[in-house]
């Protein structure tokens, strides 16, 4: 069974979601932050066992990432978490580090990837799962999700679908990890094998059961802005 690791420094409303899981609660081992945020909260809720070492800095963060999995790292690091991960940390975890980022990137990169779309006047909402490097939302993407944006729908309707697409992808990222199906070529370009690329919501296509029947009911507590949690 896969080891993950999540990293947040958000309120958790992904992980929230998807610790409800057991698939995805099994395989994670620890919640780190680097602050007491929410998602410490929810992953205590669930029996997580969880770390915090309070720092504002990112490279500070990050070395005590590296010193705490460096006898035994997990296969995947998942990222929740808003500053940039530095030094060695990023070396030692080459190709094991994701992050969720709500637009279709290379577009609208960095803090408020939805609203940026919006406001850029996209036609297209999406979001995607990609490695992390030095840069911001500037790593290989993994899987990304694209749906006309509906103008006759709320900010917050249609902000609730990519959160549900956020967690579908999620859920088949971790399957693909666990299933060896993640290859990555000599540029570190990752590439699924034995996957769908038909014409469709998500490229490549979903093929976890799980994943493509998750949905959830949109909360009472989703912002009608732009701005994301």
């Amino acid at each position: 069974m896969i080891k993950a690791v999540i990293i947040s420094s958000t309120n958790g409303g992904v992980l929230s979601k998807l610790l409800e899981k057991k698939y995805f609660r099994d395989r994670v081992i620890n919640v780190v932050s680097d602050r007491r945020c929410r998602a410490i909260e929810i992953a205590q809720d669930f029996g997580i066992p969880t770390k915090i070492f309070e720092t504002k800095s990112g490279r500070s963060f990050s070395n005590f990432l590296l010193d705490e999995y460096r006898l035994n790292p997990p296969d995947l690091y998942i990222s929740f978490y808003t500053k940039i991960f530095k030094g060695e940390f990023l070396i030692a975890s080459k190709n094991r580090v994701i992050n969720l980022h709500p637009s279709i990137l290379p577009a609208c990169r960095g803090l408020d990837g939805f609203g940026d779309t919006i406001n850029s006047g996209s036609k297209f909402i999406g979001a995607t799962i990609h490695l992390i490097d030095e840069g911001i939302d500037t790593g290989y993407p993994i899987i990304q999700s694209a749906i006309p944006f509906n103008p006759e729908k709320s900010i917050a309707e249609n902000r609730h679908i990519i959160f549900v697409q956020q967690c579908k992808m999620l859920l088949q990222v971790l399957r693909w990890w666990e299933e060896k199906r993640i290859k990555f070529n000599e540029n570190g370009y990752p590439i699924i094998t034995n996957c769908s690329y038909k014409a469709g919501e998500f490229s490549p296509n979903l093929d976890f059961e799980e994943a493509i029947d998750f949905d959830t009911p949109i909360p009472n507590s989703w912002p009608n802005t732009t701005q994301t949690t």
